[in-house]
């Protein structure tokens, strides 16, 4: 593998990072999270392969700036979100999985594995 795949965890109070970094981190994903995407919460040296997102911790369903555009996104939320978005502006579609709560965490890895899995 050429580059390691990392997950992005975006959320303000959750242990979802911590439990990401203990199942995926010995299989070769690295895990970092940060506390919100627009503001100074910590450093995210590259793109992530996922980011995973806490739509509650938004008040709505998480909106990310062009540099996300095209990552691979895991939702996660109470509200169930459709499963098919509609495209962006520029014609492309970005890979979204929606988990609602409560979610069990095998669910959460087995979202990240699909969105990272090799096409």
């Amino acid at each position: 593998m050429s580059r390691q795949e990392c997950v992005l965890v975006v959320d303000e109070v959750s242990d979802t990072a911590e439990v990401l970094q203990a199942v995926l981190e010995p299989r070769g994903v690295a895990v970092s999270r940060v506390r919100r995407l627009d503001g100074p919460s910590g450093p995210v040296n590259r793109p992530p392969s996922v980011m995973v997102l806490d739509a509650d911790a938004f008040g709505a369903a998480p909106t990310c700036g062009e540099g996300w555009r095209n990552v691979p996104q895991v939702i996660i939320g109470t509200v169930r979100s459709p499963d098919s978005e509609p495209p962006d502006g520029k014609g492309s579609r970005t890979a979204r999985r929606y988990l609602q709560k409560p979610f069990q965490f095998a669910e959460l890895v087995q979202a990240i594995e699909s969105l990272i899995a090799p096409k």
